[in-house]
């Protein structure tokens, strides 16, 4: 569990509430925070062996265990922040976004002075390959950028997760670090990558979709 300054808290409390307010859709899912009734959901993507091994969630075993996380993410009092990713169509919980920040000693010195975030995702193996993530995201990104003026959003993989490492580059995420990782008794190479702000408005103007300007602009 990181140690979050009062800064981290704040900047994490105020999005979480942005998305609280005005909960991000798209075509098909809809970001909204857990609710009690979605711990069968949880409990189904969160116990998935393969899901655990790629993103090293922790491991979730049985109901009791999923309950503890479910519990874990419907506390609002502190980061990091979790938003079930309900699929409109069949009103089912099939993932979550998490939004966090790393500490000090972990960031670059220019991210220091800036404002940004660590975003983790998981989603239900049984949606994999849909494009699901990628909507989710870009829409998201948006937010973060846009509207609540980030600086920079950095996510992390293990490296033999190809999967999402080309998902992260798919967004216009580039290499930020890397290191080695302890995790269930085994040292995990893994890859930190990150997307700053003017980056993801030049690749929206590329792609004949310009960024909404901030009022610092």
């Amino acid at each position: 569990m990181f140690n979050y300054t009062d800064a981290d808290k704040n900047l994490l409390a105020d999005i979480s509430g942005r998305m609280v307010r005005e909960p991000i859709t798209t075509t098909r899912i809809v970001l909204r925070p857990f609710r009690p009734g979605d711990l069968m959901d949880y409990y189904a993507y969160a116990s998935q062996k393969e899901q655990q091994r790629l993103s090293g969630n922790c491991p979730c075993d049985c109901l009791e265990d999923a309950e503890a996380g479910l519990n874990f993410f419907l506390d609002p009092s502190h980061p990091p922040y979790a938003f079930a990713i309900e699929l409109k169509a069949e009103q089912k919980v099939i993932g979550n976004v998490s939004i966090t920040r790393y500490p000090a000693e972990v960031l670059d010195e220019k991210m220091l002075t800036r404002r940004g975030i660590a975003l983790s995702y998981i989603l239900n193996e049984a949606y994999w390959n849909r494009g699901i993530m990628t909507e989710i995201l870009e829409s998201l990104y948006a937010m973060l950028f846009a509207q609540a003026e980030l600086d920079y959003i950095h996510s992390g993989y293990f490296l033999f997760n190809v999967a999402s490492g080309r998902l992260q580059e798919k967004l216009g995420m580039k290499r930020w670090k890397e290191f080695v990782l302890e995790w269930n008794g085994e040292q995990i190479p893994t890859r930190e990558m990150v997307i700053w702000r003017e980056d993801w408005e030049n690749r929206q103007k590329a792609r004949g979709f310009p960024g909404e300007k901030s009022k610092n602009d």
